[in-house]
Order: structure tokens, then sequence, then C-alpha cells
């Protein structure tokens, strides 16, 4: 494969006018140049469309429609549309550093690999940041490892353009459509980590807000992939741990039957220990209501 192959870029985004521009920059900027840009506007309402009257690299093109869709949409409909021989996702409001593109295509091509994915800095509000994925990865796990837990955020992939052709990014997702496109990778195709850290993501605080509203996705991601899961008890248990986690202060119910399969496969002590916590936390809430009543 040659080491200058056309490498498609695209970029979903939606009213984000004012982040947009340094996300363009650092992809334009990248030491490999042999790339097209695509970004997707999902019907943004900011002035976005405004900013491409003052970028004229001919590398980049601007689609747009005027419906929103999602960012899944938005990828599919991009990547319809790009002629590279491999394909790239960034984000609109994050960056890449300069040699991404360049150190994740050598990297692929000598693995013999259908996808790579990277490092990347992940930045919270007071500037603080931490390196992800956190435990790191062996391709011989390749499939059990992404079960358990998301480790290429969609910013982080490059791959070859039939792996998209094959899977493409389901739209049924509004959150964790990485993961779901990742789990399906690993399945099907042979995947490589390079640990180092090339793009950076702002993230938001973690919350109870956070929890309550990203958990229908985990619920859902679990039940698209049930017989993966059940195949993988080890990764099952840790998702059910997970998915108790989020419930564990808002809903001890729910929370309790998680942490109970969960220990049923994990036989570790601290998952009976948070299932005894929230079935006493369950109890009380009832009792409390009943109270009121």
């Amino acid at each position: 494969m040659d080491q200058q192959a056309l490498i498609s870029v695209v970029i979903p985004s939606y009213n984000r006018k004012d982040k947009l521009p340094a996300c363009i920059e650092s992809v334009l900027g990248q030491s490999y140049k042999n790339i097209e840009v695509i970004v997707v506007d999902d019907a943004s309402t900011d002035g976005t469309p405004a900013l491409f009257q003052r970028i004229s690299d001919p590398r980049l093109r601007y689609l747009r429609y005027e419906e929103n869709r999602g960012a899944c949409y938005a990828r599919n409909y991009g990547a319809r549309r790009a002629s590279g021989q491999f394909l790239a996702f960034q984000d609109s409001d994050d960056t890449w550093h300069p040699e991404k593109l360049e150190k994740q295509l050598a990297c692929l091509l000598e693995s013999g690999a259908d996808m790579c994915f990277c490092g990347m800095n992940r930045i919270s509000a007071d500037g603080s940041r931490f390196y992800y994925p956190v435990h790191g990865f062996d391709p011989g796990r390749a499939l059990e490892q992404f079960l358990a837990e998301n480790r290429a955020s969609t910013q982080t992939m490059l791959m070859r353009r039939y792996v998209w052709e094959e899977l493409g990014f389901d739209e049924s997702f509004r959150r964790y459509q990485d993961w779901d496109f990742s789990i399906r990778a690993a399945a099907a195709f042979r995947l490589c980590y390079l640990p180092l850290a090339l793009a950076d993501s702002e993230v938001g605080t973690d919350s109870i807000s956070f929890a309550v509203k990203s958990y229908p996705a985990l619920v859902h991601l679990y039940e698209k992939h049930a017989a993966l899961y059940e195949a993988n008890p080890e990764s099952d248990a840790i998702m059910n741990r997970r998915m108790g986690r989020r419930l564990h202060r808002v809903d001890p119910v729910l929370a309790a039957g998680h942490f109970l399969k969960c220990f049923k496969l994990s036989h570790k002590w601290y998952d009976l220990a948070y299932y005894f916590s929230d079935a006493v936390l369950s109890r009380f809430s009832k009792k409390k209501k009943e109270e009121q009543i």
C-alpha cells in the first residue's frame, strides 16, 4: 500500500461554529498532506456556513443538509462521499496533534491491521488532563477488551475504507456509537493500537445527571451485543457493574439487579456488597414512599 495514499477525514458538526475552526486547522495542519477533509453540517443554526467563506484550502469540502439527523448519520453521509483508501473521523470540538495521521498510517501499514486507534488526552474544564484509554490494548483479546470498555473514541480511529463499508455507524446510537463500532470491528477485523496521545478532547465533569442520561445508551449497547456478552462472562460482569454504578445513587432497585448479576458472574465480594447496599436502599426508599401516602 502506498505511503501517500489518500486519507479522507470526515467531521460531523452541529452548532459548533466557535470550536470548528480550531478543529479544521488541526486537521489541515497534519504532517501527512494527502488528505481530503469533509465537514458535514448536520443542519446547524448558528451561522456555521459563513465559516467556509473564509477557508480556501482545496482539500476542504463542506456538505450540508437541512434536517438534523445526528452525528452517526453525518459520519455515514460524509464517508459515502469520500474518495480515500483510508478513512478517519474527527469530532468538531476536538483537535489533533500534527503528526496524528502520519504516525497512525505508518502503524497500520507496518502491522497489516485493518483499523488503528491511538491514545488521546481528555481535558477537563479545570485544565487537568489524563491519558485515554487507561488500560492499553492486547490485540489477542480485542473483542473481550472492547466489550468491557470503550477504548477507541471516534476521533482516534484510522481505518481501511472497507471496514467502514462493511460496518457503517449505527444511526440508532446518539451516545456510545464509537463503542458499538469498535465492538463490531473487533469481532470482524484486525485492530492495532498506537499508544501515543495524538488527539485532545474536552470532557465535562462527571455527574449524576450524566449517569442517568448515559444509562439508556449503555442498555442499548448491551442488548444489541447480548450474545457476545453472554459468550464473554468477564466482560459481561464488568458491563453490569458499570450499569449498576451509573444508577447506584438514583435507582437502587435497578442497580441492585445489575450488581446481583455481576456477582453471579464475577464472584467478587464487592459486587455482593454493592448489591446488599442497593437492596437496603431500595427497601428504605419504598418504606419512605409508603409513609408519605
